[in-house]
Order: structure tokens, then C-alpha cells, then sequence
């Protein structure tokens, strides 16, 4: 069995070749329906088929044809090169971008002296970013150097986002570098991508939330387009063999290419129709029936001001964080106001969804449809337009968050309308205990 890195480099150099691959077969199939079909055999046919002229139905077929392959081959470009130049990438963390410069130097210097091996020390690096890639690393997610207040803001200045047990951001330790939501470190370009479905050597590179509305277009086009090429190859194959006994090779191979590309395109549609019907990705799909989602949910102000009230009958049992970090009192004791700090604070409510639960699911195919696709006719037709949910600048998350984050927050007690006359509103959590539940970053 081929190991890790071969698998890598092998998907690599497919997703160069594949794209050459498909562009010779769409070359090959216009010829053999252009010319060996609709002139040679219906408009003008030659002395061998014994048949006369079909204008009608040669040109009708060179229209349909070319119809439908203006937008497969033009939605296949907007997605190559999507994928090519906004494959969506984040940045890579200062450590991570020293590590490798450091190899690099580490590798001219071998190559110079002419020796062969690994230091050992890189071999200790390698192994340690192995180590933990999708969930966060207790040593590095807050704490490290090369984190600052500006990468941790585009989290906390959200009302919610995905976090770890703890409450900080997720951590990818390959890329030393926070995740936003629905992020995942790809293998092959060795890159952390936002919103990545999966890695496509068809279309040269990864499919994420910039490019995945083009590669729906492009396989739902494909798909229609190969099944007009084989119903009309296989038609006109079965009469010229009653008629001669023969066969065109030309036209068998357009069947079998047809007939190979649809059936994978069609089935490419499908799924990923019903995974953005329900807001998931293809690698959110593999464990969506069992992941538990851990949220940050912000604590609303005029809540806080209470928080810490004597009577106050709220007693959340949820573990809090604070940003900027800060100390979070326990219920039996008041905040020293002196120490705390003059800026905006931001608190944040620790809460879990249920096995199988999706927090960006919308609650209607259709708008989560559109988070891909757009709000409007030629939006879903079109390969223009990015999708919708490529715009993060939203104040409430970096995704649009559905009806499970409100059922969160109503048990939480977190959608009860501010006060108007100063009272401390009741909560659904009011005299419980939860001594230990406040926890500090």
C-alpha cells in the first residue's frame, strides 16, 4: 500500500493530467458529432450509408449540442480557475512560515555539504505537527507567540463562532494558525481552506466555499450534456447497424465516453445537491450523524450587568469565557470592578449541540440552497456571481447560523428580552447550581 506522502504527490500530479484529459475527450466528442454524424451521415451523406439528406435533423442536433456545451465548458473554466487562484486558503501562522523557511535553509545548506539525511530536530518538529491537526492543541491555541489580539478578534468580536471545550477558537497545528469555522487542513495542498468539500483532481485542486457553487453548475451541466451526446450516439449507432450491419468506432467511443462521464457527473449532482440542501459539507457528511458541535454563544449585555447582581435568580449552568481575557467570577463572589478592564468586554456562553445536530443548517432546503447557489434565478444558472456564503463581514458569525443556535440559546436562557423597568429577567435555568461551570481563559 502506497504511503501518505506517494497518495499526496500522486493526487497532485492527477489533478495536473485530468484537466488536459477532459479537454481532449470534449475536443474528440465535437469532432465525431460535427463532422463522422451530422454532416457525413444527415446533412450531406456519403455513397456508403445509402440514406438521404437530413438538414433538419443534423443542424437541430449541432444547435442542442453546442447549446449545451457552451455552459459546461464555461462553467468548467470559472471553476478551474476559481480553484487556481481563489482556492480558499488561509493564511499560514508566523511560526509555521519561519518553521519552513528554516528547512529550506536546512535543505540548501545538505545539499551544498553533499550529505543526506533529516536532523533530528526536524524529525521532532515533523512529528509533533502531526500530531493534532483538527482540534485544538492546549498549548498553542491562546497562549503562543504568534497569536495576537487582531487574529483572536475576527472570533470574538462575533456573537458566535465554533470553539473547542475551553472556549478559544479551533487550532490547526500544521498550519499554526486559528481555524474559522468550518475550516479543515487539506492534505494535499498541505493548506488550511475555508469551508473545504473535498479535494477533486477532475478540476485540479480543492473544492471549497469559493469554488463549490461552480463545481455543482459544472457537473449538473456535464451531466446534461452527456446524456443528450449518448441518447444521440446510441440512436444513430442502432439504426446505421440495421441499415449496414456496421458500426462507427468513432461514435461507439463517444457512447462510452459519454456514457462513463454522465453516469459520474449525475451521480455528482445528486450528492452534492443533498449535502447543500442541508447545509454540509462532504467531509462534514462523514460523521454529520454523530459530531457535536461546541458554540460560543455571546452573552448579551443588558444580561451581564446582572449577572453578578446579589438577587440575581440567574444561575447559568454553562461554562463562560471573556474576551479580552480576564478573570470570570464565580457566582458567590462580585467582580472586582476596579480590575476590570475599560474596554468593550465580551462574554461568551460554552454550549454543545446533540449528536447530529447541524448548527448551519437553515431550516429550509431552499435557503441553504441559496447560501450556495444566490437569490436569484440567473445566480443559480449563471457562473458569475460568488456564493453568498463566501461574505464572512456578517457581526453574527462567519456562517449563517439556523434554528438549532436559536433553541440553544432559548435553553440557555441567553433570548430573553431585555428588561424595561431594570428588573432581573427569569431564566429557565433559575436556581440551579452551577458551582464549577464558570471557567477562565
Amino acid at each position: 500500500m502506497a504511503s501518505p506522502a506517494v497518495q499526496k504527490r500522486a493526487n497532485v500530479v492527477v489533478s495536473r493530467v485530468v484537466p488536459v484529459v477532459l479537454l481532449g475527450a470534449v475536443i474528440y466528442a465535437t469532432y465525431a458529432i460535427t463532422k463522422p454524424l451530422c454532416i457525413d451521415y444527415l446533412i450531406d451523406p456519403t455513397s456508403s450509408h445509402h440514406r438521404g439528406p437530413r438538414v433538419g435533423a443534423g443542424a437541430a442536433i449541432l444547435a442542442v449540442y453546442y447549446v449545451l456545451l457552451i455552459p459546461m465548458v464555461g462553467t468548467y473554466i470559472r471553476l478551474y480557475l476559481t480553484v487556481l487562484w481563489n482556492p480558499g486558503n488561509l493564511p499560514q501562522g508566523e511560526e509555521k512560515l519561519a518553521d519552513d523557511e528554516k528547512r529550506k535553509r536546512s535543505k540548501r545548506s545538505k545539499r551544498w555539504r553533499g550529505k543526506i539525511g533529516t536532523p533530528k530536530s526536524d524529525a521532532e518538529k515533523i512529528s509533533q505537527a502531526d500530531a493534532d491537526v483538527e482540534r485544538g492543541s492546549n498549548t498553542t491555541a491562546v497562549g503562543s507567540s504568534d497569536q495576537t489580539d487582531v487574529s483572536l478578534a475576527s472570533f470574538y468580536t462575533k456573537n458566535v463562532f465554533v470553539c473547542q471545550e475551553d472556549g478559544r477558537p479551533q487550532w490547526c497545528s500544521k498550519c499554526c494558525q486559528l481555524k474559522p469555522d468550518r475550516a479543515h487542513h487539506c492534505r494535499e495542498t498541505r493548506r488550511c481552506v475555508r469551508k473545504m468539500d473535498h479535494f477533486c483532481p477532475w478540476v485540479g485542486g480543492v473544492v471549497s466555499e469559493t469554488s463549490f457553487k461552480f463545481f455543482l453548475q459544472f457537473v449538473f451541466y456535464t451531466a446534461v450534456f452527456c446524456s443528450f451526446t449518448l441518447i444521440v450516439f446510441a440512436f444513430f449507432t442502432a439504426e446505421i447497424k440495421r441499415d449496414t450491419g456496421g458500426v462507427n468506432p468513432h461514435w461507439c467511443v463517444c457512447i462510452g465516453l459519454s456514457g462513463l462521464f454522465g453516469f459520474f457527473t449525475a451521480g455528482m449532482t445528486s450528492t452534492s445537491l443533498q449535502m447543500a440542501s442541508i447545509n454540509v459539507t462532504t467531509i462534514e457528511n462523514l460523521s454529520r450523524h454523530k459530531t457535536v458541535w461546541t458554540l460560543a454563544v455571546r452573552v448579551p449585555e443588558y444580561l451581564l450587568e446582572r449577572l453578578w447582581a446579589p438577587d440575581s435568580p440567574w444561575a447559568p449552568t454553562f461554562r463562560m469565557v471573556s474576551y479580552p481575557p480576564q478573570q470570570v467570577p464565580s457566582s458567590e463572589t462580585q467582580p472586582d470592578m476596579a480590575n476590570t478592564p475599560t474596554g468593550e468586554r465580551h462574554v461568551f456562553a460554552i454550549l454543545h449541540t446533540k449528536p447530529g445536530e447541524n448548527p448551519f443548517d437553515l431550516g429550509s432546503p431552499i435557503k441553504n440552497l441559496q447560501q450556495v447557489m444566490g437569490y436569484s434565478v440567473l445566480d443559480w444558472l449563471l457562473p458569475i456571481k460568488p456564493s453568498p456564503c463566501t461574505d464572512h463581514s456578517s457581526m453574527e458569525s462567519h456562517f449563517a447560523m439556523g434554528p438549532v443556535v436559536t433553541r440553544l440559546r432559548q435553553e440557555a436562557g441567553l433570548l430573553v428580552a431585555p428588561p424595561e423597568n431594570g428588573a432581573v429577567p427569569k431564566s429557565p435555568h433559575s436556581g440551579r447550581s452551577h458551582e464549577g461551570s464558570l471557567s477562565s481563559q
